[in-house]
Order: structure tokens, then C-alpha cells, then sequence
């Protein structure tokens, strides 16, 4: 093996070919149409593409035209024809088309218009048209249309550009009006016809205008580390998809640092860079960082590396502008020195792309029109005429309508608070993050769209935008884009549809101060957030909603649901989101989240998606659009379907790995799932009422038959080990040590409890290694805050059974039991030196809490058996009936309370042999038997 720290520096450059392989063609004519007086002539028209060849056709003889790099010569011959004659020029490049239509005049009197239809916003524009003719003629213009200062004059026989001001519209109606163009002392005319939309609801400009930044493009790169096929070149190819990634192998005691150079013409100039990283999984995020500058800014005037910054990216996986301390001039390359990094092991190195920009000096000042950077507010006394005198529209119609007092400031101007990064709390909590999405925008944006956002004082901190699609039938479509924001204008081109959310993340959180941000793109979605909104709200913004998906905020939970779900399933927005605000918060009292306040900070991302059925992961839960009709109906929320959201968000509340060992990734997490269906919203227990059809009468006949009487060990029993029966015990505790004696959350005013203490024990103690161990740990920590001796449950339960077996939860593991891991815990739960339960906790279910509160005595009633099948008749207070053979051995468990009859009746598989007997068994475990 060769250590990083000594492979040479190996050169890669993209060249100029294989950029271009990377980008899809693009071909623009800036003049799709010329006119020509009667006489020869020579008109260009600039073409901008970048393919490597462009040609240039013309389907008349008089017509011919030249092409030379970037510039279309069109030349027309003399013409003594009296009618107007016309051509049509193709421009071609690597399959693209545009066309250029070509008039020139005869000798019959014309008028030729270059453009005669205009649309305009009610802010008002410039527009300009050429005038073509071989007659004098005068200009007569609306009233709402002034010429332009230093406009031209219409002259004989030449083409002439005439440049108009349209002033704005007051009204809310858009009106239309025709510029007369008319030959003087005769008949022909010509109409230029604009319509002006009426001031009604504010709809962002285009960006025509607007210049971007200056991209500095790298010529090479060098790399200190690199995986095959991912080299630092594919950190400059233009593409987010591949990726630069540092060698696979981090075991050497080296291999960080990682030294990333990146090589520019010499002289560039740059003010910031850029760093993208992947777009899937978190792998080589880059966390500390020192940058590095080589360039001849210097007295000496040569080429010298300096240290300009450093920075800790803290393994985000969102876009990151970095902006130089200063300007950098001279640039030759820039060098990062990557200390630190994201994944297992020692960590990696990994960036999708690596982009160098210098700010346009020509970018328009908004203290003309505005009070600061973020373009939210005119300036004081700000006149109409300022406004149309704008030279940029996008500018100008934001100004208008703000200045009519019709601008929709709710949702694209607002202070968005700091958040916790998710991963913080998911590290101490030992749980998977919660949500990314905690600031939404209500703005929707289009694929492709040019977008503004302007960012007031960031206060210092990091921050970005995502752009997230879930639009993605089969699929799903959770992540998206990020793009980086910094003070000031910040363009953006979205590379995908979807809806736009802030990542505000900072350590410091609490003590941040909110970032002020002006959206003025897109289109307004609108959201429904029940700290900012009423109940009474909730129709106006869902009937404005205008993309397919809505964002539904609550204290706890954040839903992104299509918007047609919620119009047909969720009359009350505010009654829903609470349902989901419950099952979070419940949830987090199970956990000992208050008791010992520790509350998540951020909430619960709750998503749509279209391929699997319901899943959870970090940062969010997805659920298919399949489920949403109950899923939105708040009361089969709170009733038949609670189950599966409590579900998935007990899967990311998993305290792991004392509370998810191998072998109960789906069976702890329902011990949430059981709380929220039965305690919180009253349901009845799925344990109790699902019918097995087997003769077992529910999971809990199912799971003592097939665990507790057949001795097994609790991760290796039946045929199926079904995760219904492991969970038993596990809610068992909850019914005794919550229910029964109190200590739960919602008895206890401190919110804490029996399991609210268990989570908080796994929290603050160190990890064990093997699955094994960790089950076998659950029963000394279960013991230790019951202030009970449970070995006799456990036992029973098989947690203290001999076990070695490979186990598949999600991928393949080991669970192994050993009799000295056993005699171990056993002796440390008898150290305690508590009691055990003067109960049969093993037998207690959700009908017997009560049983179990009292403790009477059995009342026996009569029997009868017919096969394997047994009706027991007017039997009172009995918690369990066991079947035992001639040895005492049990055969079959069942259920002593079924249903709210008289009547018990149960069917055992094994055939009825001479020998066995049956038992009712009470609370306290006393047995009585029973004769038929």
C-alpha cells in the first residue's frame, strides 16, 4: 500500500473539447429579422453558440450571406421590383435552428416595421423598433407612450431605429394602443401595437439586462489524493453528477491533509469562489479548510502563495460562497488544503464542483431606487420619475409596486431565524437528524427560471437556498439544488422546478440574529404556518397556491403535501398540522425530551414521495401519494391510520444502538407507534386486536405461545420471528411501569417516567459493541430505573437465552447470547438488590391495565373443550390461560380477556393429549386450574 502523503502530484486538464462534451449547444440570433431599402446593402447580425461550427443558408439568390466566427453578413442586391420582395436565412449548429427573415423594399411605396407587437408590465419599459421606408412619414403616439430623450427622427428612405418610453399603468385593467406610422400627405400606414398589463398582481420581470458575475475558468487541477476515475477535473467539468473524491483507502496515519490545487490563466482577477459539494450522500464533505492564493499582487511582482483565509464547512452538504478577504489580483492558482472531512474512518474529501467568480462592475446600485441591498423598501420621497427613468425593468417593476402598495411582500420578503444543524442533535440524542426544510419560502420557482434573491447582513454566518422537486412520478423526489447566497443581488439560473427553502444552520443559533431575504422571482406558493397564520386563513392561502405541492408548518412537524391532497382531504389545515404536532411532541415526552430539555430544535419533515410505501431516514420521512387521502384527513389521522406516521418518526426517535439493536429496526420504533395509537389518541392496541387468524387471538397469544412456552430466544423464534411479537415486551413495560404505576408523561408533571429515564440512560452512556451485548445490557438498564429485579421477565421473554445466529435487519449481523454474558448480567441486576414485581408482567396487556391495578383474585366459571379448541364461560379476572403438558411444560398461551363477553374462546395448534391441563392465571400469577 503507498501512503497518500506520498503520491506524486499527478496533473489533469480539461480541454477545450471536452468541456464543450459536457454542455448541451445552445445557438442565439440577437436579430431575428433586417430590412432593406430598394439599393444593395450589407447588414451584420451578431450569433451567439457554442458549438464549434455554425452555417448560414438563404432561400433566395438575392439574398447571400457570409459567416466569420461569431458575426452573420447579410447582403441584399439592388432591386428595381415595385412589390416588397422577402428570404428566409437558416442558421444551424449541431442539430439547433434559427431562422432570419430578410424584406427589401420595391418601388412601390412601403412601410416596413421590424416589430409590431410589444407586451409590457404595468411598471412600464422602453421599447424600440426599426423603421424601414421609402416615403416620408410621421410618428403619432398614445398619450400613455412618450418618445425617448435623443431619440432618432424619421428620415426618407433609410431605416431608422425609433426608441419609445411606455410610462406605468395606475389602473388594474391592462390597455392596449397602436404607434401610427403614416406616409406623409398619402394613405399608407403601419401600426406598432403595445399592450401594457394592468397593475392587478405583481409578476416577476425577466432579468434582461442584468449581468452576471465573471466565471474565471480553470485550466488544470492537482491533487494530493484521488480515487481512480474521480480526479480534481471532474471538480471543474462543468457537470454536478461526477465528483472529485480523495482515495478510498483513509487508513494511513497521513492522510489528511489533502492539498486540492486549481490552476487559472495568469493575471486572473476573482473576489469569490464557490464550493458544491456532492449532490448524494455526505461522504468528503469538507470541514476544515485553509485557503491558499498564488499570485503577483506584490511589490516584487512575481508569483507567491499566501494563506488568505481559513474555514470550517462543517461537512454541509449544501453550496458554499466563500468571499475573499479581499479582492485577488493576479491570481495564478488558488489551493485548498482540506484538514478534515466527512465519513468513516479518518473521513474523505469530495466536491462536485469548485467555481471562481470576480463581481461585475457594471451590476446596477439599488440605493438608487431602494433603502439597502435587499431591495425591500423605496427610498424616502423616491418620485414616479425615478422610477421610469430605470434603466432596468426587473428594477423598475418591483419599485412600481411597492410603490402602489401592491406588492406581496408576506412570503418573498422575509426574516428567516438560525436553526441547529440536525446532525448536532442527532449525534447527542443518538437518534437520526430531523428536518433541513425548517424555513420555507412559499415560493415556487420554474426549471430553467432566472431567478433574484437579495440577502440583507448574513451577520456572518452561511447561508443558501434549495430548490426541492418532488415531482418525480416513481420516484422521489426529496433534496434537490442548493445554491449559495451572499449580501447583496444574488442571479441564479434553477436547475430543476420545485419549491425553495433557506438553510440557515449555525452552532450559534440561539444567539443569531435572522437574515433578512427578498425573493422577488418565482411565482408566490404561499404556506400555511400555524405560529404566523389563523385557522381562518387556511382556504385563502391553499386556493392561491399555485404549485402542485404546499408546505404545512407546524411547532413540531413540517408537511409537504400535494396541494390537491389537502384541497379535497383537509378542510381544517390548523386541525391537521396539531394531529401531527402531537404525535412529534408525544413522542418526544416518551423519549425524556422535557424531562430533561433536551427537545429537538428542529421539527419533523414529513414529504410526499411515489415509489415505496412509507419509509424514514435522516431528515425526513416520505410517505406515498397513495396514503395521503387518510393521511390528510385528520380524523383517520387520529384514528385508523395514525399508526403509520407515528411509525416512520419512531423510526428516526430509535435510540440507537441500546434502543435498536440487529433484529429490531422495526420493532422498537412501535413501541412509539403503540403509545401514539393507544395512549394518546385512544385507539385500540393493534397488539390486542389483530386477529393472527391462526388460533392465536392476537399478538399477544401469538408472541407466549411461540416465545415464552417454547422457550425460545427473543430474536430467533416461529418460523417468521414477527416483529409484533418481539415488541410485546417491550410495550409490556410501558403498561406496567407507565400505566399501571403511574410513571408515564402524561401522570407524571416533570413529563418524565419509566421510559422517559431508559431513553435518557442510552443517551448519556457509552455504546457497547455487539448486538448481543446491547440486548442483554437492555436488561440491567430496564431493571436499574424500575428499581426492579426483571430477570424472571426477560428470561421468559428470551433476552437471557443462549443465542448465535446471523440476523438480516437491513443487512446481515451476528446476535449471539452467551451463557457468560448471561451469568453477567444476571449478577449485576442481583447487585441492585431490588424486589421483583409482585405481578406476572409477562402476561399484562392493553385490556388488563385494570387487572393489573386491583390485582382480585380469579372468580372460575365453566369450560369446555372440543379438539384443541377451548371455550371458557363467565371466567373473571384472568389475565392469561396456559396449556400445559404431563411435565408442566407450557404448550399454549392464550389471552384471558378477548372481548368485553363472558366468553373466551382460544384454539391451540398442538393436538390435545391425556395429561395436559389448562390454567387461568391472574395478575399476581396465581394459578387455578381448570376441569371441563
Amino acid at each position: 500500500m503507498i501512503s497518500a502523503a506520498i503520491i506524486p502530484l499527478l496533473l489533469y486538464a480539461c480541454s477545450a473539447e471536452e468541456e464543450r462534451a459536457l454542455t448541451s449547444t445552445t445557438l442565439e440570433v440577437v436579430q431575428s429579422a433586417i430590412d432593406f431599402k430598394s439599393d444593395a446593402g450589407t447588414r451584420d447580425i451578431a450569433i451567439v453558440t457554442n458549438a464549434d461550427h455554425w452555417t448560414a443558408r438563404s432561400d433566395k439568390d438575392w439574398c447571400s450571406v457570409a459567416v466569420n466566427e461569431s458575426t452573420l453578413t447579410v447582403n441584399v442586391s439592388g432591386y428595381d421590383g415595385k412589390e416588397t420582395r422577402e428570404a428566409v436565412i437558416k442558421v444551424t449548429a449541431d442539430g439547433l435552428a434559427e431562422t432570419v427573415n430578410v424584406r427589401q423594399l420595391g418601388s412601390e411605396p412601403a412601410i416596413l416595421i421590424s416589430q409590431q407587437i410589444f407586451t409590457v408590465e404595468a411598471s412600464g419599459s422602453d421599447i424600440a423598433f426599426d423603421v424601414t421606408t421609402n416615403v416620408s412619414v410621421t410618428i403619432t403616439l398614445p398619450e400613455w407612450i412618450k418618445e425617448k430623450p435623443a431619440g432618432t427622427r424619421a428620415s426618407e428612405m433609410v431605416t431608422t431605429t425609433h426608441n419609445y418610453i411606455v410610462t406605468a399603468n395606475p389602473e388594474d385593467s391592462e390597455r392596449t394602443g397602436n404607434i401610427t406610422v403614416k406616409e406623409v400627405g398619402g394613405e399608407l400606414e403601419a401600426l406598432v401595437s403595445v399592450t401594457q398589463k394592468g397593475l392587478g398582481e405583481y409578476e416577476s420581470g425577466n432579468l434582461e439586462g442584468i449581468k452576471d458575475d465573471i466565471k474565471v475558468p480553470v485550466e488544470s487541477g492537482e491533487a494530493s489524493s484521488f480515487q481512480g476515475g474521480s480526479n480534481i477535473d471532474k471538480s471543474f467539468d462543468g457537470d454536478m453528477n461526477t465528483i472529485y473524491h480523495s482515495n478510498w483507502n483513509n487508513a494511513g496515519d497521513h492522510y489528511f491533509p489533502i492539498t486540492l490545487t486549481y490552476n487559472f490563466a495568469a493575471g486572473s482577477d476573482m473576489d469569490y469562489l464557490i464550493y458544491y459539494p456532492r449532490t448524494s450522500g455526505p461522504n468528503g464533505n469538507f470541514k476544515e479548510v485553509e485557503i491558499r492564493v498564488k499570485s503577483n499582487a506584490n511589490t516584487r511582482g512575481t508569483d507567491e502563495w499566501n494563506t488568505v483565509m481559513t474555514k470550517n464547512f462543517g461537512g454541509t452538504n449544501a453550496a458554499v460562497r466563500v468571499n475573499f478577504p479581499k479582492a485577488q489580483i493576479g491570481v495564478t492558482s488558488v489551493q485548498f488544503i482540506v484538514k478534515s472531512g466527512s465519513g468513516d474512518g479518518q473521513g474523505f474529501a469530495a466536491c462536485a464542483e469548485m467555481e471562481f467568480y470576480k463581481k461585475n462592475p457594471d451590476a446596477f446600485d439599488p440605493l438608487t431606487l431602494f433603502t439597502d441591498g435587499t431591495c425591500s423598501e423605496l427610498k424616502p420621497g423616491l418620485t414616479d420619475e425615478e422610477i421610469e427613468n430605470c434603466p432596468y425593468s426587473f428594477y423598475k417593476n418591483i419599485a412600481y409596486y411597492m410603490k402602489q402598495g401592491k406588492y406581496p411582500a408576506e412570503f418573498r420578503i422575509q426574516e428567516y431565524k438560525a436553526w441547529p444543524h440536525p446532525d448536532a442533535q442527532s449525534e447527542t440524542h443518538k437518534t437520526s437528524p430531523y428536518s433541513l426544510r425548517d424555513n420555507p419560502t412559499g415560493i415556487s420557482v420554474k426549471d430553467g427560471e432566472q431567478l433574484m434573491i437579495f440577502v440583507g447582513d448574513t451577520h456572518g454566518q452561511t447561508v443558501s437556498a434549495v430548490i426541492q422537486n418532488l415531482d418525480v412520478p416513481g420516484g422521489d423526489g426529496f433534496g434537490g439544488t442548493s445554491y449559495p447566497l451572499s449580501e447583496g443581488a444574488n442571479k441564479i439560473t434553477a436547475r430543476n422546478k420545485g419549491l425553495m427553502y433557506i438553510l440557515y444552520h449555525t452552532p450559534d443559533y440561539e444567539t443569531a440574529q435572522p437574515v433578512k431575504i427578498h425573493i422577488a422571482s418565482g411565482q408566490v406558493n404561499g404556506y400555511f404556518d400555524v405560529a404566523k397564520h389563523q385557522a381562518s386563513d387556511w382556504n385563502k392561502l391553499l386556493s392561491n397556491a399555485v404549485d402542485k405541492y404546499f408546505d404545512v408548518v407546524g411547532h413540531y412537524a413540517h408537511l409537504t403535501f400535494p396541494t390537491e391532497r389537502f384541497r379535497t382531504h383537509t378542510p381544517d389545515g390548523k386541525a391537521l398540522i396539531d394531529a401531527y404536532d402531537q404525535i412529534v411532541n408525544s413522542e418526544m415526552e416518551l423519549m425524556g425530551l422535557y424531562k430533561y430539555n433536551k427537545l429537538f430544535k428542529n421539527r419533523m419533515y414529513l414529504h410526499v414521495m411515489y415509489t415505496s410505501y412509507m419509509y424514514a431516514t435522516s431528515y425526513h420521512t416520505a410517505y406515498n401519494d397513495g396514503t395521503l387521502a387518510e393521511l390528510c384527513n385528520v380524523d383517520k389521522l387520529k384514528t385508523s391510520a395514525c399508526w403509520g406516521p407515528a411509525h416512520e418518526i419512531g423510526h428516526c426517535n430509535q435510540t440507537r444502538p441500546g434502543l435498536k439493536w440487529l433484529g429490531t429496526t422495526e420493532v422498537t420504533n412501535n413501541i412509539m407507534s403503540e403509545y401514539i395509537q393507544t395512549t394518546i389518541f385512544g385507539q385500540p392496541s393493534r397488539l390486542q386486536t389483530e386477529d393472527m387468524g391462526d388460533g392465536s387471538r392476537n399478538r399477544y397469544s401469538k408472541a407466549w405461545t411461540q416465545i415464552i412456552a417454547a422457550g425460545a430466544p427473543h430474536g430467533n423464534f416461529g418460523s417468521d420471528s414477527d416483529v409484533f411479537c418481539k415488541l410485546v415486551p417491550f410495550w409490556q413495560l410501558e403498561l406496567y411501569f407507565g400505566k399501571v404505576l403511574g410513571r408515564t408523561p402524561l401522570q407524571q408533571s416533570d413529563k418524565g417516567g419509566f421510559y422517559p429515564d431508559v431513553y435518557e440512560y442510552i443517551r448519556t452512556h457509552d455504546n457497547l459493541r455487539t448486538a448481543g451485548e446491547q440486548q442483554t445490557e437492555f436488561v440491567y438498564i430496564c431493571s436499574l430505573i424500575a428499581k426492579a429485579n426483571l430477570l424472571d421477565f426477560f428470561t421468559k421473554w428470551g433476552f437471557l437465552t443462549p443465542v448465535d445466529i446471523t440476523v438480516d435487519d437491513y443487512g446481515t449481523g451476528k446476535l449471539t447470547v452467551t451463557q457468560a454474558r448471561i451469568d453477567e448480567i444476571r449478577s449485576r441486576v442481583e447487585a441492585l438488590g431490588y424486589p421483583k414485581p409482585d405481578v406476572a408482567l409477562e402476561y399484562i396487556t392493553d385490556n388488563s391495565v385494570e387487572l393489573y391495578k386491583d390485582k382480585p383474585g380469579i372468580v372460575a366459571g365453566t369450560a369446555t373443550r372440543s379438539g384443541s379448541t377451548f371455550t371458557m364461560t363467565n371466567w373473571k379476572n384472568v389475565a392469561a390461560y396456559e396449556v400445559v403438558d404431563e411435565t408442566g411444560k407450557k404448550v399454549c398461551i392464550s389471552d384471558g380477556l378477548l372481548a368485553p363477553s363472558g366468553t373466551a374462546t382460544f384454539t391451540m395448534k398442538t393436538a390435545w393429549k391425556d395429561g395436559f391441563k389448562v390454567y387461568a392465571v391472574s395478575a399476581t400469577g396465581a394459578r387455578t386450574a381448570v376441569t371441563f
